[in-house]
């Protein structure tokens, strides 16, 4: 059984939130490429209610800002 797309990023992303920022961005960027604009919308709000407050360490200077929107 196939996963659509969004679910299929968001579990790759929660499972590497806490791992190097440069892979968690890539995946981010791979992502939003990836997906249709409604599911960049989802993307972006879920991002901004789960993975930006998990992280331990501060997020870089705008990494959803600057280089998704």
């Amino acid at each position: 059984m196939r996963k659509d797309p969004y679910t299929y990023y968001q579990e790759v992303l929660d499972k590497i939130s806490f791992a190097d920022a440069a892979v968690f961005r890539k995946e981010l960027r791979k992502a939003m490429r990836r997906l249709m604009p409604e599911e960049r919308e989802q993307l972006r709000q879920w991002f901004r209610s789960h993975c930006v407050c998990k992280s331990a360490r501060p997020a870089g200077p705008g990494i959803m800002e600057s280089r998704v929107s």
